[in-house]
């Protein structure tokens, strides 16, 4: 398992190549306009999917190579072929009509398949003392192991009511649709297991006050911030997540939606920070100069129900985030990648 310092010098290699000539590995194109499919793209084969599946598996995002690359680009390619519409309908499809949706559209083979490996890997793995497990469900969405506890953050997934058995409580940065899936709420309160958000009405809604509460053996700080500075103020809940000693007392600080640098004040220092990458938030400046946590998670991409060029950002877009917050510990991980954090 790859861990936090173990960098590589092929990464560096592949974001010397991905950014001296984007377009000659084909990351370097934009879409012309909102929901019309990028002309020349077509949608990948069955066998060049399964290539880029078998590839994002066998790399990672701690040790990206031009192997890595390549599979992105395949991926890329089908996510360019998706509308907002048919994702959004694939969505809410039942399985049947889902199966046939991932047989013909090769990003949706991509989330379904992610989602069977994590629920795999995530109900095998035992986690050491002083580790923490995440892995990226989607969009903002990730599950969290320690050795004692198991939770989810943002989880929006088809398939996220399967993860009720596994999951002690849920974290909800805000009322959007791209960061929960109301029936997964549901369920987890109709099993008796907390659900936190600031727009859920139940016993556990957070204030607009900062507030404090303990969820077995996580403590956890939430605030509220704004999500653009003109009509969405005090919208996003972060969660600044204080995990057990056993978990070598982990700092977990996932920021949703959070747009401004200036409201982000964890009160200890983050071991592994996840924030959106494209919602007007300075990351190269919170990673650089003012968080400087040990591990950032950048998330958001490849958000399919939004537009295809409007606020679906790219792997592209991702990596050069990456290479301005010129730091060994930025990653971008991809849906279903596992990530195992211990100190140094």
């Amino acid at each position: 398992m790859t861990t936090s310092t173990e960098w590589t010098l092929a990464r560096r290699e592949f974001l010397r190549m991905a950014f001296a000539a984007p377009c000659a590995l084909g990351l370097g194109e934009t879409v012309a306009h909102a929901e019309d499919l990028k002309p020349g793209v077509t949608e990948p084969s069955p066998a060049e999917i399964a290539r880029a599946i078998v590839a994002m598996n066998r790399t990672a995002a701690t040790n990206v190579t031009s192997e890595r690359l390549a599979a992105a680009e395949t991926l890329q390619r089908s996510v360019d072929r998706l509308r907002a519409a048919e994702f959004n309908e694939y969505f809410k499809s039942d399985s049947a009509t889902a199966e046939r949706w991932e047989r013909e559209r090769g990003i949706l083979k991509f989330l379904d398949l992610s989602f069977d490996k994590i629920l795999a890997e995530l109900r095998t793995t035992k986690v050491e003392d002083g580790t923490v497990v995440f892995w990226h469900v989607y969009n903002m969405g990730y599950l969290v192991k320690t050795p004692t506890q198991t939770f989810a953050i943002d989880v929006r997934h088809r398939r996220a009511k399967e993860l009720v058995p596994d999951v002690e409580f849920l974290l909800v940065t805000h009322n959007h649709g791209d960061h929960f899936v109301k029936n997964f709420c549901d369920a987890l309160a109709d099993a008796g297991k907390p659900v936190v958000s600031n727009f859920i009405e139940n016993q556990w809604v957070t204030p607009e006050d900062e507030a404090k509460r303990e969820f077995g053996d996580c403590s956890i700080v939430m605030r509220r911030v704004d999500h653009n500075k003109t009509t969405l103020i005090n919208y996003v809940t972060t969660f600044e997540i204080h995990c057990d000693p056993r978990a070598d007392n982990c700092v977990v600080y996932h920021v949703g939606d959070a747009c401004d640098v200036r409201q982000l004040n964890p009160t200890a220092q983050v071991d592994v920070f996840i924030p959106h990458l494209a919602v007007g938030l300075d990351v190269p400046k919170a990673v650089n100069e003012t968080l400087k946590p040990r591990v950032t998670l950048l998330s958001h991409i490849l958000e399919l129900g939004h537009l295809i060029d409007k606020w679906r950002w790219s792997y592209e877009y991702g990596y050069n985030i990456v290479k301005k917050c010129d730091n060994d510990s930025v990653i971008l991980p991809v849906w279903g990648e596992k990530y195992l954090y211990r100190r140094a």
